[in-house]
């Protein structure tokens, strides 16, 4: 197979102007789902496909896609792309990158005059990032079948609007069932950590995602007032809660390189400098590539929490949140991955994901794999995330040529 590059100046041209919608002063992005800033986005998207020939659909829950057709329309597509949607003030290629590649990838075909056997579709997900509404990977759920379109369609944000109300209001609620058979999905993403950039490698060919365990945690004491009473007396909640962030951390070191342990949300209702707390509620974070060891994992800390609760008096309540299993991918698109990046000379390894993509809903109902490339200082969620234009090319030339080894067949 020749191997063919993406238009690089067209790319780049793309990914400028896609990151100037919902642009912050420090030159991240700030795009929550279904915000007007996303729908500038989507409404931009939607005018570049319908320019180069690739009719656009919407389905029930908002998630866009356009198609390249192939020699054999009756056969199931594959899929390609990722998000448009960011988490608050958060950097301008999560997500984006796999959306505009994916264009390119299209475009490049067709400058090439490359016919496929299979068609070709580019998705853009609802609400990857749950910055906005919970949870994240929602449309992708609905997708997969994990969700159901009704509960997808009544989630609401802070201010209590919906996703139905607001899929509305941004004129893209569409007609579409929210769900359809695929051939594969790719996406390509920056890796969010620092893998690729330590071993200098270009390409991340994803071998799968670590399983992902978040459990509500509630510490409960008394709430009393802050001067009266002694404090050997005191059933201070907080107390409890920081030492059990001790905790967390000190096991999740005790088993590094694999495990990942995080407190990343932490409330105190009585929310008073005036009152002992009587209670708090944290989210625990668990990641483990071994779904044994992250059984083992979330045994161990529910137990050091109990201890700690019963040292000082309190008690301890968990609730399961949310929960997704380790995911292998596909060995055939691994290797398509792989093949490409040999065929372009790109320095490739492979690495699991650490972080939760769409392609974890999708690897339930079709073959899916996904490309990495470095980002700096695995710096993400923030508005300093860089991604070179060297390696967001090199990803697309990647994609394209897994593309086109998956549609041919």
């Amino acid at each position: 197979m020749q191997a063919i590059q993406v238009n690089r100046a067209r790319l780049k041209q793309a990914m400028e102007t896609i990151s100037a919608v919902g642009a912050t002063p420090r030159g991240g992005l700030h795009r929550l789902a279904l915000g007007d800033a996303d729908k500038q986005a989507r409404d931009l998207l939607c005018a570049w496909c319908t320019q180069a020939g690739y009719p656009v659909r919407v389905d029930r829950i908002g998630s866009m896609y356009a198609r390249r057709a192939g020699r054999s329309e009756g056969d199931p597509p594959v899929l390609i792309g990722s998000h448009l949607d960011s988490q608050p003030m958060a950097g301008r290629f999560d997500g984006a990158v796999g959306v505009v590649a994916a264009l390119e990838v299209m475009r490049t075909l067709d400058d090439h005059g490359i016919a496929t056997h299979l068609p070709i579709d580019l998705v853009n997900w609802t609400n990857e990032e749950g910055a906005r509404f919970q949870p994240p990977l929602l449309a992708s759920g609905v997708f997969a079948g994990a969700h159901a379109l009704e509960y997808a369609l009544s989630r609401q944000d802070s201010a209590g609007l919906s996703v139905a109300s607001e899929l509305e209001r941004i004129g893209y609620a569409g007609a579409h069932a929210a769900g359809f058979p695929i051939s594969s999905y790719i996406e390509l993403h920056i890796e969010q950590g620092v893998v690729l950039e330590q071993a200098r490698a270009t390409i991340g060919v994803v071998s799968g995602f670590v399983g992902i365990r978040d459990t509500r945690v509630s510490v409960l004491g008394e709430n009393v007032h802050a001067g009266p009473l002694p404090m050997q007396l005191r059933r201070d909640a907080l107390v409890g809660a920081a030492q059990m962030v001790l905790a967390a951390q000190e096991v999740g070191l005790a088993q590094s390189p694999d495990a990942r342990v995080t407190v990343g949300r932490l409330s105190v209702p009585s929310d008073s400098h005036s009152i002992v707390p009587g209670r708090v509620d944290l989210v625990l974070d668990l990641r483990h590539p071994d779904a044994a060891s992250l059984d083992a994992l979330q045994a161990q800390l529910q137990e050091r929490f109990a201890q700690i609760a019963t040292r000082l008096g309190l008690s301890v309540q968990f609730e399961p949140y949310w929960n997704y299993a380790p995911i292998v991918f596909a060995p055939t698109l691994r290797e398509h991955i792989r093949a490409a990046a040999r065929m372009h000379g790109y320095p490739c390894l492979d690495l699991p994901s650490r972080a939760g993509h769409d392609a974890l809903n999708i690897a339930r109902v079709a073959p899916t794999a996904m490309i990495f490339i470095p980002c700096l200082k695995g710096i993400s969620h923030n508005e300093s995330e860089y991604a070179s234009d060297e390696d967001i090319a090199a990803g697309a030339d990647v994609l394209l040529a897994a593309t086109l080894a998956a549609a041919t067949q």
